[in-house]
Formats: C-alpha cells, sequence, structure tokens
C-alpha cells in the first residue's frame, strides 16, 4: 500500500509473477500494510509485454525473465535489484509493525537460511497454491508446462 499523501520517502517497484496465487495474495496482503515507501506492484507479464522495461522502472533496462519466474524482485529508484529473501526484507523494512523482523537478517547466517525457505517455498509455489493459469477438469489440474515443468525440476 502506498503511503497516504506525497510523503512516502521512497519508491519500491515490487516486480512479481501475475500468475502466482501465493504472489498475487502476498501482494494484497502488502497493499494493506501501512509502508513509508511508494510500493509499485508490477507483474512479470506486464515487463515482458512492454519493449522498454525503463519506462516502468527507471534505470532498469533489461531483465533476465527467467531468474524474475524463480523469485520476487524488489527494485529500488536507483535501479538496485533486491531478489527472494533479500526481496521481503527490504520491503518489511518499511512496514509498520514489521520493521523489527528485518533485524534477524542481520544475525550471520540468517540470510542464507531466509533464501533456503524463500527457495524452497518459491519452487513449490504452483504446486502448493495453485496458478491463475492453472486448467482444471474431472481428470484434475495441470499447470501451464513450461513453467511448471521449470519449478517441478527446482530452478
Amino acid at each position: 500500500m502506498s503511503l497516504k499523501g506525497n510523503q512516502a520517502s521512497e519508491k519500491l517497484y515490487v516486480i512479481y509473477d501475475g500468475h502466482c496465487n501465493l504472489c498475487l495474495a502476498s501482494v494484497a496482503r502488502l497493499r494493506e500494510l501501512h509502508s513509508k515507501a511508494d510500493l509499485q506492484f508490477i507483474q512479470i507479464q506486464q515487463l515482458e509485454a512492454v519493449k522498454d522495461t525503463a519506462r516502468l522502472i527507471p534505470h532498469i533496462d533489461r531483465f533476465d525473465f527467467g531468474a524474475l519466474y524463480e523469485k520476487m524482485h524488489v527494485a529500488d529508484e536507483r535501479g538496485q535489484l533486491f531478489a527472494g529473501a533479500d526481496g521481503v526484507v527490504r520491503i518489511l523494512r518499511t512496514v509498520r509493525g514489521f520493521r523489527w523482523l528485518s533485524a534477524f537478517y542481520r544475525i550471520p547466517g540468517m540470510n542464507r537460511i531466509a533464501d533456503r525457505i524463500y527457495r524452497f517455498i518459491a519452487n513449490r509455489r504452483y504446486e502448493w497454491f495453485g496458478s491463475t493459469e492453472q486448467s482444471c477438469s474431472i481428470d484434475g489440474c495441470d499447470l501451464p508446462q513450461d513453467r511448471g515443468e521449470r519449478n517441478k525440476l527446482g530452478n
């Protein structure tokens, strides 16, 4: 959620998979929280559709879309990218009531543990939470072949 008025101290661009139910629910929750940053939410699919990504996110003109589908990314106004657990912590530092959680990330080794947990969940997000692209029949549900296979392989 963006801070009401013009008092946001910084702008962060949250890049997420718009077909992932977990990602969509997380973004919906983030919109409800009070952040001191102006959070701009951009679906990966939006970035794929435009030729000039710097139009949407300043200082970034090119993305590795394979990497974007693996982890949520957060970009700041200078073009610095934070991926996965780093991105989550970057957002938490701006949210009232959750800033204290980001302090745990500074404990030696916690960033590796947090990243492993993030990757574990991210690699199973379609299996556990489903996808908006999921097609179902009486035989069960199937994920889109390209992304579903990528996640089953742990990429």
